[in-house]
């Protein structure tokens, strides 16, 4: 605790967002359950971390789970879920989504259990030399990385 000092951390981080006109928003993330909520249903459900992709509740695709996440934080008012405004942001915000795959439209298949199951992309980085989403060519790495048989590098290292 005392190398990473978070407290100055957020400190800083408050004060940075208050010298340019913002503010810095504390949320009560153990009662929000961010990573388990789902505003289609408004239910909460538990899912290990290995389940990387959120099925949204009516079925109607799966989204990357820290996206999600995210999302939903940003869209939290008086430290609750406002399914209204929710609802509101997604709109604006699920064209953007389905065009860079963070959102997949594919449909949810409903088991006779309950279970709600769908083919969820598989998670990989890509080391092809090929081009991801939102990525472009890096005129520094491909500089230092004159043996490269492409003649390029992509931004995102190969792990």
């Amino acid at each position: 605790m005392k190398v990473r000092a978070p407290g100055m951390f957020v400190e800083q981080l408050r004060r940075k967002a208050e010298s340019a006109g913002g503010k810095l928003i504390d949320l009560h993330t153990w009662s929000l359950k961010m990573s388990q909520y789902d505003h289609t249903t408004e239910v909460c459900t538990k899912k290990p971390l290995s389940q990387r992709w959120h099925v949204l509740g009516d079925g109607s695709g799966v989204v990357q789970r820290d996206v999600y996440s995210a999302f939903l934080a940003r869209c939290v008012m008086s430290n609750t879920h406002h399914p209204s405004h929710i609802e509101t942001m997604w709109a604006a915000q699920k064209p953007v989504l389905l065009q860079t795959g963070w959102l997949r439209s594919e449909p949810a298949k409903i088991e006779p259990s309950g279970k709600i199951t769908v083919a969820t992309p598989l998670e990989q980085v890509v080391c092809d030399r090929g081009f991801a989403i939102g990525h472009g060519l890096d005129a520094v790495a491909a500089t230092r990385e004159p043996g490269d048989p492409g003649g390029f590098a992509l931004r995102t290292p190969c792990l």
